[in-house]
């Protein structure tokens, strides 16, 4: 037998149900409580649904959100919660939204639930980062783990086709570094191959038929849920670590930079990869060469970036390679600054 450790967490996740009646079934009896809510303007109208229900006594709702999760956008939300002593922080919207209650239940005692709009699958992890004169700071903490996500598929119903692909791209990157990351496990390893084939099968029939119907959308959802299960339960390599150089460092958007570097990351990865990772990605993505296959879904789908248009300077490309140096973490191949930079200057 094959040794291996595995860690869950504890979560109740809701999936399928709308957004009120899974925080009605949730609220406990006998009591009322109070809310903070995260929550952009345009979830406005679901916010103050949500103040009219049995069990909630107030509801108090923050709607400034920012790509990164800024220390002082933190220190701002803490100002405004603080006082008001909020039973539970309920996050609804995206990875940015969710990110930033996360850095809250670190300051204020209060416990986490979210309801993510996007496939950014942040609402089923222990990670979370915060942006701070210029860096990016990425750390795990048991502690700021939702203990109630919500799945409602109407909320990523709506999303334009320009945040919906680059979001289940950035779902599928967490599968793909899954694959080969040193915690990996016979559990990950089949969540990974079912979440894989979910992202997968759903973008490409997301191509053929050009809309977001509730099916392809069920299919990215599943998938990205599956997804951020995974990113908790084992660590990640190369690709998170330049999407969040990138990212938070050089303020380029988070889901972009995700989708672009998929192929180019897994390609830098491919020689230094075993057979049994090579046949777990060709099983997912058919036959042919990966990381090729996953580009030229992009170039159909309409998202096949480059870091230039994203907005990197050419010459940032040395200080993103100097950031991924100067990092330790565990990686298949081995980081050459050499390579690094010749993997950038094919994404630029």
């Amino acid at each position: 037998m094959n040794p291996f450790s595995y860690k869950t967490h504890a979560v109740k996740v809701v999936f399928g149900k709308r957004t009120l009646e899974a925080l009605q079934d949730n609220l406990p009896e006998g009591r009322t409580l109070k809310l903070g809510v995260i929550a952009s303007k345009r979830n406005a109208d679901l916010v103050t649904e949500i103040a009219k229900m049995d069990g909630v006594e107030a509801v108090f709702h923050f709607e400034r959100i920012t790509q990164h999760v800024p220390r002082t956008l933190v220190e701002e939300a803490k100002g405004f919660f603080v006082d008001k002593k909020p039973d539970i922080l309920f996050c609804l919207g995206g990875g940015s939204a969710i990110g930033l209650g996360k850095a809250l239940v670190l300051e204020i005692d209060t416990e986490l639930w979210a309801a993510p709009s996007t496939y950014s699958g942040s609402e089923m992890t222990n990670i979370y980062g915060i942006s701070d004169e210029g860096v990016k700071t990425v750390k795990r903490d048991d502690r700021v783990h939702p203990k109630l996500v919500i799945f409602d598929p109407y909320l990523s119903l709506g999303m334009p086709l320009k945040l919906a692909i680059p979001s289940a791209f950035n779902a599928m990157a967490h599968l793909v570094e899954a694959v080969y990351s040193p915690e990996s496990n016979p559990i990950t390893e089949n969540l990974t191959q079912l979440g894989l084939s979910k992202l997968f099968s759903g973008l490409k029939e997301l191509k053929k038929k050009g809309i977001l119907t509730p099916e392809i959308n069920q299919e990215l959802l599943f998938g990205a849920y599956v997804g951020g299960k995974v990113l908790c339960e084992v660590s990640m390599g190369l690709h998170h670590k330049a999407a969040h150089v990138l990212g938070g460092n050089f303020g380029l958007e988070h889901s972009n930079i995700h989708t672009l570097l998929l192929p180019y990351v897994l390609e830098y990865q491919w020689e230094y990869l075993g057979d049994l990772q090579q046949n777990l990605y060709s099983e997912a993505f058919g036959f042919g060469h990966p990381p090729s296959i996953i580009r030229d879904l992009q170039e159909n789908l309409g998202v096949a970036y480059d870091l230039r248009g994203l907005g990197l300077k050419q010459e940032d490309m040395t200080k993103a390679v100097d950031y991924l140096m100067a990092m330790s973490y565990p990686n298949p191949a081995p980081m050459n600054r050499e390579k690094l930079t010749q993997m950038l200057k094919k994404a630029y």
